[in-house]
């Protein structure tokens, strides 16, 4: 580890974490790269987490991530992620991962994506279990492509409209499934009673029975009749109508597979020689279907006239065309229209017409013009290659068919496959070329490259196809383009897609741009008003001059048309503000070489202090004059400073006689300090005694000057310190004094509680307490028992309005019966405040009042004592809580 690193830490290390996340986002350091795990899994900021999970790009961090946090944002972005990759890619060893995460979905619409679109078939089973949409679970029956999941899928439907709709879509996509959702709608129909299952199904298979009847179906008609039968075997009991209809079309089949070919007929022609001998019998039936035997058997030369013949014999046979006989002629309809024309198209044949023989002269040589067209060849010229092509071939055109050479159209003709050949080779070669030019293409989407190269990569890729297109088209070429027509759909697909990725950015940057642009019309004109303005003055001018400085090496930043016009108008700019700014140095100029002058006129001044003055208010002035050419400026500086300096210098020799002076007084301040600071931690004993010592000491501080302001801290902080400790021992000596009335007081209570019951009375109180207290303490153990219980009646009075007293400051609810004289106490010290205007009191007093007016109202009959007591000390905890003591 080097030295620089103990002590400067990585910015992924750093303290904070929007550091921490703009390093990882922008920094390439290797070091970084491999410190990237570490951060999605222990940074303390999970938005740290999440921007290193984002620069990992990676899907076993997502997923560890997603079944380890539990930040919602980090989650929901992990969410993304993964559904994004689980439709997109198929990687089966992170198969358990994902489908794990999958299990802990909650979130509807990513489950729905994963029953639609997940690669994995554990997975969209799962999710598609989590799916109850009816309409939704139709879609995802016709997409998906595993028959064991599409099956479950169609056992869940049970909704009718559903599987109608289903039944609609895929009927023409996919037989297969069509059927089966069928079959599932007459199912669901059947257990709801709308319609017979069986009739449904032995209607269906009649129809085939009798499409095997008409005909169809010849080349795999026997398979079709074991298949039929079979299911017709499976059916309970069909209806006795379509039991008729199947067995006259089974007979019919059977009897057409077990007719015998005739002995004369040719083996090509043996599936259709049942059907003529049924033809010249005269029935339309057997015509039909030797129309369409003849048209399906593609070794059988046809004969459209012939066909149509035999339809015209059988048509004109019947006495009277019934219904099904029309519903035939309507099918075969289209049929026949189409052998009528080709009747009409063979008539139509023009005939050949002859040419008239060129007149004969000398023969081309046409041995060099073919050894120069193989030798373009072995070079693999194309271009060269087509236009000798094109010559040799205008001149054999031009010479006499019986003149033509055999053996130069013989070589041309073999020289004709060696081009067709190079250019074949030449074509594959160029699509493959192609396809990876559209792979490529296809990549761009998702790269993340920026905007600028992914346009720059469709520019490379649409001049490369142009190049491969002039390779290919020669001229004289009818075709327009030499790429197929599929693949050139895949490239404008591929290009399109590439570029709507970037078009966002695109069109954000030319409002950008355009934006930027309007700033800088702003910027101009602003900057033109202040040119032409009388009041501006450099330090308002140079700023201006900077940013359009600045905004011409920045042109790139506006709409590519508007760059020479913005060129042009920040020129002007900088011309007219380094106009004004030449008039306004010179005015500065002026002005300081007028302060220099001044300045030098301060050597003659008696008093220093006020030079010192002038010079201050000079270098003010020096400030208010403004920002000139920076070298004039600086020299003119320089002599201003020579002419003030030396007084500041003499002004600082002064100041240091006075420190060196108040050096002396300084040392006496801080002895005052250490002997302040001892005697404020004197013994708590000793402090009563040291206060006038310590005031002494404050008496001779304040006599001294000057004071630093550490010193003057230092001593108030030993005086405060004084005064907390000696107000602390007298805190705590009130609180024994208090706590010594409360036990005399309790002491004359139970010695008046043991005189009732016979006892005799001790009172031993500190003679020091209160004199009041003292004599009740004496009146307890000295008088006569009814003398004192007399006296104690008496004292209830006085307890009850101190109990109501407490209560009152206390806040707390009197008895119900004590309710008129809490009534009587407010409103006497109410009026008391008024007509006296006494001001408030401190509680604090108040209820060091209340306490020794209870304490000598004692003592008190026992029940109106305990009563009493009982009150006044929730009081007391109350108001203990007030005052800060609890």
């Amino acid at each position: 580890m080097s030295l620089t690193s103990r002590f400067f830490k990585k910015p992924w290390q750093h303290k904070n974490p929007e550091s921490r996340i703009a390093a990882i986002q922008s920094i390439d350091d290797p070091e970084l790269i491999r410190a990237l795990p570490d951060l999605a899994e222990q940074d303390d900021s999970s938005a740290v987490r999440l921007a290193a999970l984002r620069r990992i790009n990676s899907e076993a961090f997502w997923l560890d991530a997603r079944l380890r946090e539990t930040e919602p944002e980090l989650l929901a972005a992990a969410d993304q992620f993964l559904s994004r990759c689980a439709t997109e890619s198929d990687p089966k060893e992170l198969d358990p991962e994902r489908l794990a995460w999958a299990k802990t979905l909650s979130n509807p619409e990513l489950i729905k994506t994963l029953a639609a679109s997940a690669r994995e078939i554990n997975i969209r089973a799962h999710a598609l279990q989590q799916v109850q949409a009816q309409g939704f679970l139709g879609d995802c029956y016709a997409s998906e492509t595993d028959a064991a999941l599409a099956e479950s899928i169609l056992r869940r439907i049970n909704q009718l409209s559903t599987l109608e709709r289903l039944h609609g879509k895929l009927r023409k996509q996919n037989k297969q499934k069509s059927k089966a959702v069928q079959n599932r709608l007459q199912e669901i129909q059947a257990s709801h009673g709308e319609i017979d299952l069986v009739a449904e199904k032995a209607q269906a298979l009649v129809d085939e029975m009798e499409a095997l009847s008409r005909g169809e179906h010849l080349d795999q008609r026997q398979d079709k009749l074991t298949k039929v039968q079979s299911e017709w075997g499976q059916l309970d009991v069909p209806p006795a109508a379509l039991q008729k209809r199947f067995d006259s079309a089974l007979t019919i089949v059977e009897a057409a597979i077990a007719r015998p070919l005739p002995t004369d007929a040719p083996a090509s022609e043996a599936d259709i020689e049942p059907e003529q001998t049924i033809a010249a019998d005269g029935n339309l039936q057997a015509a039909a279907d030797k129309i369409r035997g003849q048209l399906r058997n593609r070794q059988a030369a046809i004969k459209p006239g012939e066909l149509l013949a035999e339809w015209d014999r059988a048509w004109n046979a019947l006495a009277q065309a019934g219904e099904a006989e029309e519903s035939l002629k309507s099918t075969m309809l289209p049929i026949l229209k189409e052998l009528q024309l080709q009747v009409q198209n063979a008539a139509r044949q023009p005939a050949t017409a002859e040419r008239s023989d060129a007149s004969k002269g000398p023969l081309p040589d046409f041995g060099a013009e073919l050894d120069a067209l193989s030798s373009v060849l072995v070079a693999g010229d194309l271009q060269a290659a087509n236009a000798r092509f094109q010559t040799i071939r205008g001149a054999l055109k031009a010479l006499p068919p019986k003149q033509c050479p055999s053996a130069v159209t013989g070589r041309l003709q073999r020289l004709d496959g060696r081009f067709r050949e190079l250019r074949d080779y030449q074509h594959w070669s160029n699509n493959s070329h192609r396809d990876e030019l559209i792979e490529k293409l296809e990549a761009l989407p998702g790269s993340g490259q920026h905007p600028d190269a992914v346009t720059a990569v469709l520019k490379e890729a649409r001049t490369e196809w142009k190049r491969l297109e002039k390779l290919e088209i020669l001229p004289g070429d009818k075709r327009r383009f030499a790429a197929p027509s599929g693949q050139w759909r895949r490239f404008q697909a591929a290009a399109k897609a590439a570029f709507d990725s970037a078009k966002p950015y695109f069109e954000k940057r030319q409002g950008v741009q355009e934006e930027t642009l309007e700033q800088l019309h702003r910027f101009i004109d602003r900057g033109k008003a202040l040119a032409r303005s009388e009041d501006a003055d450099s330090k308002a001018l140079m700023p201006v001059l900077r940013k359009a400085r600045e905004a011409i090496r920045r042109l790139d930043e506006l709409p590519p048309k508007a760059r020479g016009a913005a060129a042009g108008g920040l020129r002007d700019l900088m011309s007219a503000l380094s106009g004004r700014l030449d008039q306004a140095f010179e005015q500065v100029e002026r002005a300081k070489r007028r302060l220099i002058n001044e300045a030098k006129a301060l050597a003659n001044e008696a008093e220093l202090k006020d030079a010192i003055d002038r010079a201050k208010g000079l270098q003010a002035e020096w400030k208010r004059a403004g920002q000139g050419r920076r070298r004039i400026d600086q020299k003119l500086w320089t002599e201003f400073r020579s002419h003030i300096d030396p007084l500041f210098e003499k002004l600082d020799g002064e100041r240091k006689a006075r420190q060196e002076a108040n050096q002396a007084v300084v040392e006496v301040l801080k002895q005052l300090c250490v002997a302040a600071e001892e005697i404020a931690m004197l013994p708590e004993d000793q402090l009563e005694a040291a206060q006038s010592r310590l005031t002494g000491l404050a008496n001779d501080w304040n006599q001294r000057h000057p004071k630093p302001a550490a010193l003057v801290k230092r001593f108030d902080k030993a005086l405060k310190r004084f005064e907390q400790r000696l107000e602390a021992l007298r805190d705590q000596q009130r609180q024994q004094v208090a706590e010594a009335q409360i036990q005399a007081a309790l002491a004359i209570q139970n010695a008046y509680e043991g005189r009732l019951q016979g006892k005799e009375a001790e009172v031993d109180i500190e003679e020091s307490l209160p004199e009041a207290l003292v004599e009740s303490a004496r009146r307890v153990a000295e008088i006569e028992l009814s003398a004192l219980q007399a006296k104690a009646l008496e004292h209830v009075e006085l307890a009850a309005q101190v109990a109501i007293e407490f209560e009152f400051l206390s806040g707390l609810d009197s008895p119900a019966e004590e309710k008129e004289r809490r009534m009587n106490y407010q409103v006497q010290r109410l009026a008391a405040r008024m007509s006296e205007g006494e001001a408030q009191r401190d509680l604090g007093s108040e209820v060091a009042e209340l306490e020794e007016r209870w304490h000598l109202a004692l003592p008190l009959p026992p029940d109106e004592y305990h009563h009493l007591q009982q009150r006044i000390k929730k009081c007391q905890t109350v108001l203990q809580n007030m005052l800060g003591n609890a």
